[in-house]
């Protein structure tokens, strides 16, 4: 029997793997540039940013993974004992008995990893002191508004403290005017015109004050002046024959006339009007010149009887 021919190979139907190129062979020179890649790689430590990268990419994936490994040696001593997964173990937990709704776990307590170094009950702590802190600053912040609004009231206080007082000043200078115009007038009325002796004492004392400050104002202004002409006087320029009035005349005696007006002694009606708040005061110079000379101090205008026809009122905001 012959043998069969040999079959003749189809080369149309013949298919060329075409060749890998991973399994290409690499030059000398392309391995040595990959070994030193490598090295470098190697040999180079790692930021902690990209430790700690690595870390919580393996926590992640090992915390998605079942934690029962059905693998452990745990795990088939209690399939031994009955366990089948998805069920839980020991007595369950609901009050109601059987029927009731399952409470019991069905996987062991997760892990929770902790990124600080703080112990069991800092975050607790933590909670309690921020509290504390948010309390004590939003105390603050209230003090602070109440203290900003009680520094705005007595600044408001202290202008109008400030305005009044200089409406007293202008009371008592118009009432020591419309004082002195009346004395002129009643000495104009004589024949006669003998100089005025009033005393300190005997002014008034709602505008006494006002006439005691000037006074001192004067007194200290006549010290200075005579202090500074006794020193710049010489002793040799003096002539022991020279006229006392010649003197005074041409200013070379430190003599001055005393005014018989004693400022320096105690006033207690004076004291007891100065210690007055000063809307008392202004009250009290006001109605004097309402009452005296029938003169409005807010219309600032005298009217000729006491109806004072025409005025609005007593006060100040009458007149607004």
């Amino acid at each position: 029997m012959a043998n069969p021919p040999d079959e003749e190979d189809d080369y149309l139907t013949m298919t060329f793997e075409e060749p890998n190129p991973s399994t290409k062979k690499e030059t000398l020179t392309q391995k040595k540039r990959r070994q030193a890649r490598e090295a470098e790689a190697k040999g180079r430590p790692k930021s902690k940013a990209e430790l700690a990268a690595e870390e919580a990419v393996k926590r992640d994936e090992a915390l998605k993974t079942n934690t029962l490994d059905t693998s452990s040696r745990g795990f088939k001593m209690m399939a031994a004992l009955g366990y089948k997964p998805g069920t839980a173990l020991g007595a369950t937990r609901s009050e109601d008995g059987d029927g009731a709704a399952e409470t019991r776990l069905l996987e062991p307590i997760g892990l929770e990893m902790r990124e600080g170094r703080a112990g069991i009950g800092a975050d607790a702590e933590n909670k309690r002191k921020f509290r504390e802190e948010a309390a004590a600053a939003e105390e603050e912040i209230k003090k602070r508004k109440v203290d900003e609004g009680d520094f705005r009231e007595r600044q408001q206080k202290e202008r109008e403290e400030k305005r009044t007082e200089g409406q007293v000043y202008g009371a008592m200078k118009v009432c020591e005017r419309l004082e002195e115009n009346e004395a002129n007038n009643h000495l104009e009325g004589h024949s006669v015109n003998k100089p005025r002796t009033e005393t300190f004492q005997s002014v008034n004392v709602l505008w006494r004050g006002l006439v005691k400050q000037r006074l001192l104002q004067e007194r200290d202004r006549r010290m200075r002046y005579d202090l500074h002409q006794s020193l710049s006087r010489r002793a040799e320029n003096d002539d022991p024959e020279e006229d006392k009035d010649d003197k005074i005349a041409l200013n070379k005696s430190a003599e001055i006339e005393e005014v018989d007006i004693d400022l320096d002694q105690d006033d207690e009606e004076l004291d007891e009007f100065e210690i007055l708040p000063a809307a008392d005061k202004l009250a009290r110079l006001t109605t004097y010149l309402r009452e005296k000379w029938h003169y409005c101090f807010w219309c600032k205008y005298q009217y000729p009887d006491e109806s004072m026809d025409g005025c609005p009122g007593l006060t100040e905001e009458e007149h607004d």
